[in-house]
């Protein structure tokens, strides 16, 4: 919903735990494991298989994963820990205090967990919304019941939600925009090489597949299935691609309401905003394009096509939350056929998964009985480190003038961070949550998520809110509060081991660090000012130098092949390219300033505390996936391969190659005509 965090660290939002005191899963005189390593690869070579070719023998990827690496284990780990949270929730002897953190986790996990309910309820619980949707009356009446039901998370073609407004990020107001889409992204619907192909004929068959098991007549099934196909393919060739969301000025259309209804006649706008019961004034249009071709397009819009479409997001939308045939069946699409995953996880792992609209009570449960409050105050001094070290940089900085880089420096020293956990943690004790419906209760989620969001509009914004849960294992940056988050689930090895060597945790923790803080001066990331507003303060001949250093970044991850003819796109994922490159770089110089004074420290393993640094950095890294998980980031991610996260910024470090004596004309020493150097 929110489109204010512009980028997270890429690694899906999974939730893991810290390690508890007494424990160690990686060598503290390390913080590193040499069986990982495969000395067969030469570090000037290749450093990604260098680094992680023994790791990746030694671990190939379960039946029921499309990918496996650092980040997964440490899922699972966390997934058994978090369990024994909710276990603990449901064999508690007395009943938890309506509306309390335990009372609203517990009821839902144990309302997830009653599967002989939910086999045998199979798709009742959907019943009550399709008859709301069989009852409308004309296009205008759809939009209302639609818009009803999208409160409770059924998708429809347009999006609604409250966030900061881009040129004035103090104040919150209302954006629309393009949706509605059964396949990952609107490219799925054009391309028409053989896999293609195939995935636009399964996705239709698996429509047909759930209808037919909710009850509906075959052939009326395949028909309603290739009409819903046509009208998501009308949907998905008026829409901003990939690249163009990522374009901060295409996404920011503000106007009146008034001028809104104008320009989209077609869309009976009151209705639909009246069934989320708001009163817009004031509204930003992300896909502009879109709106309007809706506006007319919707007027001559079949009401029994909708119908059925709305039917196909109800059921789709609620696939895996019902019984056991609905789960395998979306499960046999969205999992096996575009990500290569070969089973189905266990139930309670589904039921975490679904859960994501408690991030905040789930992670106040956990830092409550894992997160050591200590850990905050060293995150603290790295942050400071790495920002000094940004500070040296950008004085440094060859191409850009003096006029730039003051305004630089005082978007540097504005970044404001938070570590670990909120301060003050949000009271949901109003919210309706059972110990036996679990449709119910994941549509009463999204519908208390979705008006609390609408409640917003207008009105100040609130830069104490957080955007993920205290024990998820990521970070991200925020533009328009230009800050850095980093929850309790990140602070955590790979990624920080308080009693391992400092260049592993200056390579890893302060990589991510670093990766955040220069998520503020990206391609996009530099459109914002140091108070957050979508507002230039660039010359324009800072601005065409920076332009043509970042090209040169897409122009390189352009020519990596992830698959037999199948590369990276650069464009795409260049935000992260750049937030990688700079993030390391970052971290080599923030340890080098925390080292300033002190003796060098001795090898291990063979390895300086330099080239430390960038195996810290490189075990983060460690994953490989199927051939379809491959392929499935290329088409969707903004984040680069694992591989090339590697790969890229080290290839264009100096650092690098000083650190392993890697000469000019290895693959891992850039010429000068590709090597790129922006922070």
């Amino acid at each position: 919903m929110r489109k204010v965090v512009l980028s997270a660290l890429g690694v899906a939002a999974i939730a893991v735990a810290c390690t508890p005191k007494g424990e160690s899963e990686v060598d503290p005189n390390t913080g590193f494991e040499l069986s990982s390593l495969d000395s067969s690869y030469a570090p000037c070579d290749d450093f990604f298989h260098f680094s992680a070719q023994g790791w990746i023998d030694q671990n190939p990827i379960p039946n029921t994963e499309s990918s496996w690496g650092k980040f997964n284990i440490l899922a699972r780990e966390n997934q058994t820990r978090v369990r024994g949270i909710f276990e603990d929730l449901l064999a508690a002897e007395t009943s938890a205090e309506k509306g309390s953190d335990a009372q609203l986790v517990g009821d839902l996990y144990r309302s997830g967990m009653d599967s002989l309910r939910i086999e045998e309820l199979k798709f009742q619980p959907l019943e009550g919304m399709m008859a709301h949707i069989d009852e409308a009356t004309s296009v205008e009446d759809w939009f209302r019941r639609a818009s009803e039901l999208q409160m409770s998370g059924i998708g429809m073609p347009i999006s609604s939600y409250v966030s900061s407004d881009d040129k004035n990020a103090s104040m919150n107001v209302l954006h629309i925009g393009q949706s509605g889409l059964g396949l990952p992204d609107r490219s799925y619907y054009f391309k028409e090489d053989s896999l293609s192909l195939y995935i636009q004929s399964e996705y239709r068959n698996f429509i047909t597949k759930m209808f037919v098991m909710s009850g509906m007549d075959g052939a009326e099934a395949e028909k309603s299935a290739m009409d819903i196909y046509m009208f998501e393919k009308q949907l998905a060739g008026n829409m901003l691609t990939r690249e163009q969301r990522r374009i901060p000025e295409l996404r920011y259309n503000k106007m009146m309401y008034s001028e809104l209804k104008s320009i989209a006649p077609g869309i009976p706008l009151d209705a639909y905003f009246k069934a989320k019961n708001i009163e817009p004034k004031n509204v930003i249009v992300t896909s502009l394009d879109y709106i309007k071709w809706m506006g007319q397009a919707a007027q001559s819009w079949d009401l029994n096509t909708l119908k059925v479409y709305s039917k196909w997001n109800i059921i789709n939308g609620w696939a895996g939350e019902l019984h056991h045939d609905a789960v395998q069946a979306n499960f046999d699409f969205y999992s096996a056929t575009l990500r290569g995953n070969k089973e189905l996880q266990p139930r309670w792992r589904r039921v975490q998964g679904a859960m994501g609209g408690l991030d905040e009570q789930i992670g106040h449960l956990y830092v409550e009985e894992y997160f050591p409050a200590e850990y905050k105050e060293r995150i603290e001094g790295m942050v400071e480190d790495l920002r000094s070290a940004f500070r040296v940089r950008i004085n440094n900085l060859e191409w850009m003038s003096p006029a730039t880089k003051e305004k630089a420096l005082e978007k540097l020293e504005s970044f404001t961070y938070k570590i670990g956990y909120p301060d003050k943690w949000a009271d949901w004790s109003d919210l309706d949550i059972n110990a036996e419906d679990y449709v119910t209760n994941l549509a009463n989620l999204s519908a208390y998520i979705t008006a609390d969001n609408f409640a917003k509009m207008d009105q100040p914004v609130d830069k104490s809110e957080w955007f993920m849960g205290a024990h998820i294992v990521n970070a991200y940056y925020n533009p328009n509060f230009n800050e850095v988050v980093f929850p309790a689930g990140i602070l955590q090895p790979p990624f920080f081991m308080p009693e391992a060597d400092d260049a592993i945790n200056y390579g890893a923790i302060g990589g991510v660090i670093g990766h955040e803080f220069t998520h503020g001066f990206d391609d996009q990331g530099a459109k914002y000012d140091k108070d957050g507003n979508l507002e230039s303060w660039w010359t324009s001949e800072d601005s065409a130098r920076f332009h043509d250093l970042t090209h040169k970044v897409v122009e390189l991850y352009d020519s990596y092949e992830a698959l037999p003819n199948e590369y990276v796109n650069g464009q795409m994922t260049l935000g992260e390219n750049i937030a990688d490159l700079g993030g390391l770089t970052l971290a080599y110089h923030a340890y080098l300033k925390h080292m300033e004074g002190k003796e060098a420290p001795a090898p291990i393993g063979g390895f300086t505390d330099k080239q430390r640094v960038f195996l810290g950095w490189a075990q983060v890294w460690q994953v490989h996936y199927t051939e379809e998980a491959l392929r499935f980031r290329l088409n969707n991610d903004y984040h680069s391969p694992g591989e090339f996260r590697v790969i890229g910024p080290m290839s264009n470090m100096p650092e690098f190659w000083d650190a392993f004596s890697c000469d000019p004309g290895s693959p891992m020493h850039l010429p000068d005509s590709s090597h790129v150097v922006i922070w």
